[in-house]
């Protein structure tokens, strides 16, 4: 009796359990299982993040890219770091602001996440990227970004969603103004 109370005292006390954002019905769900609502969300939200300048590229990219680090696996950051020194070497950040944001209609369904073997994924967001430079307009732009991102639950307190974008499948594509839905294309 008395070992039985020591395993059981033991064991895991936490256990993730990943709820889906739509619950109209039912959810039956594993612990540990992360859904693709939950893998495509976190992967928009980090992507526009790092992508997103309020003051200066320069500055920012790279701030941002030490600031989400925990959401990256080591490989990504390295080509995010090698990224942001070549543009900036092209003098692609100095003085530059950029917002980022989910083109209109390419939100979520099921097809734009893949899995690519167990707790390994492919998401496909399509973004509209608008570039300042001092205040005036010089870039406007929908690209198609497909990116893989891995379960990566190394620390809780630093990454809850234990979750890493682990780089781009393929470099983002330009989307035509005709097509309504690259993902749903392919």
């Amino acid at each position: 009796m008395v070992l039985g109370m020591l395993v059981h005292q033991s064991r895991i006390r936490d256990i993730d359990v990943h709820i889906p954002p739509e619950l109209s019905s039912s959810v039956k769900q594993k612990a540990g299982h992360i859904p693709k609502p939950n893998v495509y969300l976190f992967t928009s939200n980090i992507l526009q993040a790092l992508n997103n300048w309020t003051e200066n590229g320069e500055v920012d990219f790279k701030r941002n890219i030490e600031s989400y680090k925990h959401y990256l696996t080591p490989s990504f950051k390295v080509q995010l770091l090698k990224l942001y020194q070549s543009k900036n070497k092209k003098g692609e950040l100095s003085d530059r602001i950029r917002g980022v944001q989910e083109i209109f209609g390419h939100e979520y369904d099921d097809t734009r996440v893949r899995s690519l073997a167990a707790n390994v994924w492919r998401v496909d967001l399509d973004l509209k990227i608008r570039e300042y430079y001092r205040g005036m307009k010089i870039k406007e732009v929908d690209l198609a970004f497909p990116v893989r991102v891995v379960r990566y639950d190394i620390n809780r307190q630093l990454n809850p969603w234990g979750m890493a974008l682990d780089g781009f499948i393929t470099l983002p594509q330009r989307i035509k103004k005709d097509e309504p839905d690259v993902a749903n294309n392919n």
